[in-house]
């Protein structure tokens, strides 16, 4: 007589188990609520880590640098990218792999596509290389540990709110119809640093997402003196109140040339104390031909942990609100780490 009263108990224990997994699948990817990222797991995520520029360099896929990077204390790594169409070594193998080997040092990966970099006619071409089938499996493969900024700093400062709307309006139609659910990056523009169409249009942008997950990148190439410590403060204070979901995607110590200073410990301090992820341009491997001083390592060890020196060992180790000092890794990532 008990049996069949169990077996319906068991029938449901199943159905509900079912149900559960399927939920958890369906939100298996970060997710962006208010102005902060959390993991799949629901923990909050600041982000804190370095730009790379991978596609140029002797380390395509990361086997070698991700390692060094991760002794800094990472959770995550811009990975400076190109579509297979503008360079051959962009393709959807390789793609795959430098994702993986970035999650395997238990950071998160953001890919980026170069190609774009001030030029607004090539946003299109930019969107149709993550659409392809091929980089469309590979992204889902590792869409639980994914950020996806869509591009590099496409257009100049002559771009209104109005092409920005519609152009990344459809981009967000375009990526999120292949059923992709990961957070989307979208990248001010002026060369990233205008922070202004960023709060004047990311909302409106979020509600056109249907995943709502969308965060905004500025580029902080503010150089003295329009890179003031008030101006600093007061653009992060706006974005705060408004409960902007922004991060700071690029920032070095010295601007393009050399020529400038970057207030980029003021920009350090004021993300610790509101809480906004942040990027250092960059590593290394590669170095920037037009400042060296960008390279946060140095020629003789570049790309490697120790050869971290002067604002790159700051930033990585040394500052009071250095990468080691601030970054944490939430349980979710920690176990991604072969090393751990």
């Amino acid at each position: 007589m008990l049996k069949l009263p169990l077996l319906k108990v068991f029938l449901v224990l199943v159905l509900l188990f079912a149900i559960t997994s399927v939920r958890v699948q369906a939100q298996a990817a970060m997710q962006v609520k208010g102005r902060f990222l959390y993991d799949p797991k629901g923990a909050k995520v600041i982000l804190r880590g370095v730009n790379e520029m991978f596609i140029w360099s002797s380390d395509l896929t990361g086997e070698r640098t991700f390692p060094e990077i991760a002794k800094t204390g990472a959770n995550v790594v811009r990975l400076v990218w190109l579509s297979s169409d503008e360079n051959p070594k962009g393709s959807a193998a390789n793609l795959d792999k430098i994702i993986s080997n970035c999650i395997a040092q238990g950071m998160i990966p953001m890919p980026e596509l170069h190609g774009a970099t001030g030029n607004w006619s090539k946003l299109q071409q930019q969107v149709d290389y993550w659409v392809k089938p091929e980089v469309v499996a590979v992204l889902k493969k590792h869409e639980p540990y994914l950020l996806l900024n869509i591009a590099n700093e496409v257009g100049g400062w002559e771009i209104k709110d109005e092409q920005f709307r519609e152009a990344y309006t459809r981009a967000i139609t375009q990526i999120r119809s292949t059923g992709l659910k990961c957070p989307l990056v979208i990248d001010g523009t002026g060369w990233g640093q205008n922070i202004d169409i960023l709060q004047a249009n990311g909302p409106y942008l979020i509600e056109q997402d249907p995943q709502k997950n969308l965060l905004f990148s500025v580029h902080m190439w503010w150089t003295a003196p329009d890179g003031a410590k008030t101006r600093i403060q007061n653009e992060i204070k706006e974005s705060v109140a408004m409960n902007l979901p922004l991060i700071v995607g690029e920032f070095a110590p010295m601007g393009v040339g050399c020529k400038k200073y970057i207030d980029y410990k003021t920009i350090m301090e004021e993300c610790l104390k509101n809480q906004i992820g942040w990027l250092a341009w960059s590593w290394g491997l590669q170095n920037n031909g037009d400042c060296a001083l960008m390279d946060m390592t140095n020629d003789a060890q570049n790309g490697q942990f120790a050869g971290l020196v002067d604002w790159g060992l700051e930033v990585a180790v040394t500052d009071k609100y250095s990468i080691r000092n601030t970054a944490k890794k939430t349980r979710y990532f920690k176990k991604r780490n072969k090393n751990k």
